[in-house]
């Protein structure tokens, strides 16, 4: 840079500039910008802060520490610190009732708040990442604001989780912040580039300057033109760097250029006094930043004698001023590297030491922000017991400051650095505290490792009752390999406590298995455990381990038959609700009601107890109840055919927990999303089909697994319902002969139900067979989930209905029809009893018998009008057609498609149809289609068929 001047970085300003309009305008904008160590990130994060200052908006910094030693959320706490210089903190945070959330990550910031308890969790941690964008939102409102957060590769996790929620929050904001990391870091760049997906984030590749550029740097830094092979080979040497360029414009006029930076530096050291490069040296170990202090303290020198060696580091262009009284920083973490690679081991390892101890000294009394860098400098100083003692404190913080991936990688340290002959107590300990954070982070195969190696640790101790406790930890991922993993610990867990009087700790590892049970499939070893787990409850009387009993065998109890069972736990929980005053609990109660209701299609039911459960959510809180909560509404409005509400309220519910990327939020979505555009229509060009066909059909599942099958059926129904036939077959097929299907109970119905649509819809005769037979016993119900339901999908006559007629069984479904419109129409499920009507005309239609074309129209006539009210358009297209039909007899086929239909029986391809009746050839694909709809038919050779069966030929061949 020549003379403070930013060289070559037009195009990235121009960029920036563009961006900081639009972040002005309220469009929250991330702007990542990578380049290799020295390109100029940072300096091209100053120039644009300044500009963003120069018009008028806020300019905040936060920069990630190189070395493990910082806080949790280091740069957010910096970022805070900062707004408080410039903003009326206090305010903001008491207008926004957000002071105590943001004590998390900067307690000195909001000291009153520092010390109150929170219960930790991921929806804790959502609060406080909510609090800080709203925070950050309010300071932005104004005037404007630019966060620029420096060296992101070095940033902890939870700064990055912090940042990825403050970017993905839809509410508008004057916000732009702008982040530099260096795409050489590959393992710890790839944590940043996740950003990268953000809808609001954008990304700028800083490289080397141009020739003509480093020219002008060069010139700038001596004072005069240097020749253009001495610019040639500046440029050779360092690819335009800026960095390196400076660097080795200092060296231009001596005997030998530098071949690298580091000899650069190396030399400029070397031309420094003895004093000097030790105090560098010492400093460098401290970390980028240091406190002249501490440096001081490190090697033993009084603070008065360490001024002129700190003076001269920075006349040499080492280090300088970092903006707080006392300390000071390298200019470049490269000089910093240069300056640490040139220590011998042993001092390296001397120095540590005494750094750890210098803060140890200085900051006494006040140690929490600093826990996490004197485990740094233990371990450096190859003090194992040491280090571990501070790795143990400083995770403990992180996991109070919810930073439970920093948490997870002390407590790591703090077992790598422990001695060999650690106390099984002491081991014991530090592995369920790893296991904790891990499973706060939601990592739950090192979870799972985590509490086997603590359960081996415990069962050698004779601890049965650790061994229990560990093994409680994990809990059902839906990943098969790790919940069989998580049942094993669960027996061997029960095996090492075995059995004497009731024990609260025993039913919980018997509901735990239960659960890991489940999820593997042996629904038979489930169901045992359950009752196990409620039997001991009422034996030992515990209240919260009858919750955890109650929990599982509702879980495995949710099936169909069991509704009344399911009443009997609900009423249950219920009442350990009302005696322990939880309100989460009361929630929870009200939603197992819900369900059940649903399952009766008390459509009335589900309202008022949703009401119930609107009332008791909003006293316990949480973005979890608040995302069931509008999953209700959602399903609520779908079943009544509210469809656009539906959409709304579903939306709404992705919403409330997009942020804690809650593994169920998607496929409740879209689960929702499908059973409306079933009735609405979907556009076979939308991108998410499109997303869809691209994706083939998917691996085969597992022989006889749920939960994959339902991976393969969901998108198989939407292809289907998009009229993508072969694709929704492929995806169909790979899930297996449905009498394969081992489904979790709680998706049984939706399974089958489901499946029966799609068969159809692909011509899989047997299968629609097969999937008839498996929903006739559950006549009478109603097709939900039994567990926290998705959507609602009508009365299982209507499935039984459509496979018969699809059969040819057409007595059977004009009777299940007939029922199905009857119990849907009582229950207010408007969108199911327009659908019934229509598989009901259609069938009359096709079984034509005296009066059924009459009954066929009357019943056309009369739903379509809710079709068209509803927005069902493929429902009320076909409807408003049946209800005008030319009345031929011919199955309520409409003039043209009754000359269609004699066409298909002498055997003419749809281009030949289209030439014999002036018509396009797609329009003759429709009415092909249109007749294949009406009468139940799978393919032409039915069409013929039954042209022949009523001597309909004339039409066709006049």
């Amino acid at each position: 840079m020549a003379g403070g001047e930013l060289l070559g970085r037009d195009r990235e300003m121009t960029l920036l500039d563009g961006w900081l309009a639009e972040a002005h305008a309220g469009q929250r904008r991330l702007v990542l910008c990578s380049g290799e160590p020295g390109v100029g990130k940072t300096r091209l994060a100053e120039e644009f802060a300044t500009r963003a200052s120069e018009r008028g908006a806020l300019a905040l910094w936060g920069r990630a520490s190189e070395a493990d030693g910082a806080p949790p959320f280091w740069l957010w706490r910096q970022v805070l610190r900062a707004a408080s210089r410039v903003a009326d903190a206090q305010r903001i945070a008491g207008e926004l009732q957000v002071a105590t959330d943001l004590a998390v990550v900067a307690p000195e910031v909001f000291p009153a708040e520092a010390g109150r308890a929170r219960s930790g969790g991921a929806e804790q941690r959502f609060q406080v990442f909510d609090a800080v964008s709203r925070f950050v939102r309010a300071v932005a409102a104004e005037r404007g604001l630019v966060v620029v957060l420096d060296d992101l590769h070095w940033a902890d996790r939870p700064s990055l989780l912090l940042l990825r929620h403050l970017v993905g929050d839809p509410e508008p904001a004057r916000l732009l912040v702008l982040g530099t990391f260096r795409d050489t870091e590959m393992e710890r760049a790839a944590a940043v580039a996740e950003l990268i997906r953000e809808p609001a984030a954008v990304r700028v590749d800083l490289r080397g300057l141009t020739i003509d550029d480093v020219a002008r740097q060069l010139a700038a830094a001596t004072g005069a033109a240097v020749a253009p092979e001495l610019v040639e080979r500046v440029h050779e040497l360092t690819a335009g760097n800026p960095f390196f360029v400076s660097e080795l414009a200092r060296t231009l006029g001596t005997w030998r250029i530098p071949d690298s930076v580091r000899e650069a530096i190396t030399r400029r050291m070397d031309a420094l006094t003895p004093r000097c490069r030790h105090q560098l040296r010492a400093a460098a170990i401290v970390g980028r930043e240091f406190s002249i202090a501490v440096v001081a303290a490190v090697i033993g020198r009084l603070v008065l004698r360490c001024l002129d060696p700190l003076d001269e580091a920075v006349r040499a262009g080492l280090v300088e001023p970092a903006g707080v009284p006392g300390q000071h920083r390298f200019v470049h973490a490269l000089v910093r590297d240069a300056v640490e690679a040139g220590l011998p081991e042993r001092d390296r390892i001397r120095m540590h030491r005494a750094a750890a101890e210098a803060v140890e000294a200085f900051h006494a009394g006040a140690l929490e922000e600093h826990l996490a860098d004197l485990a740094r400098h233990w371990a450096a100083a190859a003090v194992g017991d040491r280090a571990a003692r501070w790795a143990e404190l400083a995770a403990a913080e992180a996991m109070r400051r919810l930073a439970y991936e920093e948490a997870a990688r002390l407590y790591r340290l703090a077992l790598d650095v422990s001695s060999t002959d650690l106390p099984d107590a002491e081991r014991f300990g530090l592995l369920l505290s790893l296991a904790r954070a891990l499973q706060q982070s939601a990592d739950p195969v090192r979870t799972r490792e985590t509490v086997r190696l603590a359960v081996e640790v415990a069962i050698r101790m004779g601890r049965s009752d650790l061994a229990a406790e560990a093994a409680l930890l994990p809990e059902v991922t839906g990943v098969p390999d790790v919940d069989q993993a998580l049942r094993t610990l669960c027996e061997n867990a029960l095996a090492s406590l075995g059995k004497g009087r009731p024990d609260p700790t025993r039913v919980r590892l018997l509901a735990r298995l239960a659960d890991a049970a489940m999820a593997t499939g042996d629904m038979h070893a489930a169901a045992a455990a359950s009752r196990a787990a409620i039997d001991e409850a009422n034996r030992c009387g515990d209240p919260a381990a009858t919750v955890a009993a109650l929990h599982a065998r509702h879980l495995i109890r949710s099936g169909p038959e069991q509704l009344a069972e399911r009443v009997d736990l609900a009423d249950q929980l219920l009442a350990i609700a009302g005696d322990s005053g939880d309100a989460a609990l009361r929630a929870t109660a009200h939603e197992w009601r819900i369900d059940i209701c649903f399952a009766h299609g008390d459509l009335a039911g589900v309202a008022a107890e949703l009401e119930r459960f609107r009332w008791w959510s909003e006293r316990s809180g949480g973005p979890l109840t608040r995302w069931m909560l509008w999953r209700y509404e959602a399903a609520l409005a779908q079943a009544q055919g509210r469809f656009t509400e539906a959409r709304s309220c579903a939306d709404a519910a992705f919403a409330a927990v997009a942020a804690l990327r809650y593994p169920a939020a998607v496929p409740v979505r879209h689960a929702l999303l499908n059973a409306v555009d079933h009735h609405t229509g979907v556009d076979p060009r939308a991108p998410h089909i499109v997303e869809m066909l691209a994706a083939g059909p998917g691996d085969p599942a597992t022989p006889g697994h749920g939960f994959q099958i339902m991976n393969l059926l969901a998108p198989a129904a939407l292809l289907a319902t998009a009229g993508h036939l072969d694709a929704a077959r492929a995806k169909f097929r790979a899930a297996g002969p449905a009498g394969t299907w081992r489904t979790p109970p709680f998706f049984a119905l939706n399974f089958y139900a489901v499946g029966v649509r799609i068969a159809i819809r692909v011509g899989a005769d047997d299968e629609v067979a097969a999937l008839r037979g498996l929903l006739d016993p559950h006549r009478g119900r109603h097709v939900v989930s039994g567990n926290a339901v998705a959507y609602y999908g009508g009365p299982v006559e209507l499935y039984l209905g459509q496979a018969a007629r699809h059969l040819g069984r057409l007595d059977d479904a004009v009777g299940d029809l007939e029922n199905a419109l009857q119990v849907a129409r009582d229950s207010g499920a408007r969108g199911y009893a327009v659908e019934a009507a229509h598989g009901l005309a259609a069938a009359l239609t096709r079984r034509g018998r005296p009066d059924d074309h009459r009954k066929s129209r009357a019943v056309a006539r009369e739903w379509h009008g809710d079709a068209l009210v509803l927005g069902m358009e493929p429902f009320q297209r076909d409807l408003a057609e049946w209800g005008a039909t030319w009345d031929t007899g011919a199955a309520g086929l409409t003039r043209r498609e009754d000359e269609v239909a004699g066409c298909v029986a002498r055997g003419l391809t749809n281009r030949e149809i289209a030439a014999a009746l002036f018509i396009s050839e797609r329009t003759a694909e429709n009415h092909v289609q249109h007749i294949l709809t009406k009468l139940g038919f799978a393919n032409r050779s039915q069409i013929a068929a039954w042209v022949a069966a009523r001597g309909n030929m004339s039409t066709a061949t006049e």
